[in-house]
């Protein structure tokens, strides 16, 4: 029987960046299902791992605590397939809009660039400065 590999708080927490009481937080909460214990210490396994690398997916795409928590407790019910794909497709074009916004801002951070460096340019050139348009 193969035994599985097992973490503490304190590897999980760098693992993951978080510290050691949000991982207690979403222990609390129900955002992981309650750990097992080695004397007073949690012990974490594989699927904890990965249930925290879904918290931490939803959390970067702008999911809220209560959102993640009411997609989970839609996971536990047999067959809910239209209420997850809705709540997924939902976050996957959240995070379309967020892509748009993001390339929005990358084209004004390059226009930026591109003024200061014509600016400076002008500057060592002793010519007139750009205009910002």
């Amino acid at each position: 029987m193969k035994r599985q590999t097992s973490f503490t708080i304190r590897e999980l927490s760098q693992k993951f960046n978080l510290a050691p009481s949000t991982l207690r937080y979403y222990e609390t909460i129900g955002l992981l299902d309650p750990i097992e214990r080695k004397g007073k210490h949690r012990v974490y396994f594989q699927a904890d791992i990965d249930r925290l690398g879904a918290i931490q997916c939803f959390k970067q795409t702008g999911m809220t605590i209560k959102q993640i928590q009411t997609f989970f407790e839609n996971e536990k019910i047999e067959n809910n397939f239209d209420c997850l794909l809705t709540a997924l497709i939902k976050q996957q074009d959240n995070i379309e809009q967020q892509i748009n916004q993001l390339n929005e801002n990358k084209k004004f951070i390059k226009r930026k660039i591109n003024y200061y460096q014509a600016k400076q340019v002008a500057y060592l050139t002793h010519q007139n400065e750009p205009q910002w348009l």
